[in-house]
């Protein structure tokens, strides 16, 4: 399977693939262990290690194994999996509309200054 026609992920996914993509590498423990100070929650090894396994079968996380400890890491960088997510979002909420898309973030949240110029920036260079 293509890295770009990996499967959606689930919002548990999501936060497992976060703690990797944080850290580069992680063991099933290690993610536990980012997860649960996180969020403040306690949840079992046995649950992030299911998790751990379907993400793998998904193609996201792919591992290698240094003695007993199996090690996990990305099979994409965040950047490409965060573009394929977002204009997943776009096409399915917003019908493709780029503009429709940026101005839900606009009446969601306060946009600083520097991210206003940051974007006119963008636009500019797209411009070009």
């Amino acid at each position: 399977m293509k890295k770009s026609q990996l499967p959606k992920l689930t919002p548990a996914e999501f936060e497992i693939m976060d703690a990797v993509w944080k850290a580069g590498e992680l063991t099933v423990t290690e993610i536990l262990h980012e997860i649960n100070a996180a969020n403040n929650r306690e949840l079992k090894r046995s649950t992030i290690q299911v998790q751990v396994g379907r993400l793998e079968e998904k193609g996201w996380l792919i591992h290698r194994r240094e003695g007993n400890k199996f090690i996990f890491q990305s099979t994409i960088p965040r950047n490409e999996a965060s573009a394929a997510i977002v204009l997943d979002i776009g096409e399915r909420i917003f019908g493709g509309s780029c503009v429709e898309l940026v101005k839900a973030f606009f009446r969601r949240s306060a946009v600083s200054p520097e991210e206003i110029k940051q974007l006119r920036e963008l636009i500019d260079k797209y411009e070009e």
